[in-house]
């Protein structure tokens, strides 16, 4: 008897996705394919490379703009609740001091050892 290998691996998928949807619960959202991701970071290294330093930073934020319909509405609603010191407090928490500040300090502290001739 000869095996339709077509039909065995439609067989094997249609067995995986089973499997896979059966962990889902009801209401729960699942990340089914990494395209949009993929397309995100995309957009977010060519707007980054404009930026002389090359980390991941405050400008990761930028990468929510690609994802929503920005309108004067959002951006005044976002500008009246959304404060820049908190952001920059979050960015610290999370991101870590940037290599910018790292680099201030580092010639900063070599400038005061130095003298005039």
């Amino acid at each position: 008897m000869k095996v339709d290998f077509t039909e065995e691996f439609a067989q094997k998928i249609l067995s995986y996705l089973t499997q896979e949807i059966s962990q889902i619960t009801l209401g729960q959202t699942l990340l089914a394919t990494s395209d949009v991701l993929e397309s995100l970071f995309g957009k977010y290294k060519h707007f980054s490379s404009r930026s002389p330093l090359k980390q991941i930073g405050q400008i990761f934020l930028s990468i929510c703009l690609s994802t929503m319909n920005l309108t004067t509405t959002v951006v005044k609603e976002a500008l009246e609740t959304v404060r820049f010191l908190d952001v920059e407090d979050w960015a610290i928490q999370v991101l870590g001091q940037s290599m910018l500040s790292k680099r201030r300090i580092l010639f900063f502290a070599s400038n005061n050892n130095t003298e005039t001739a």
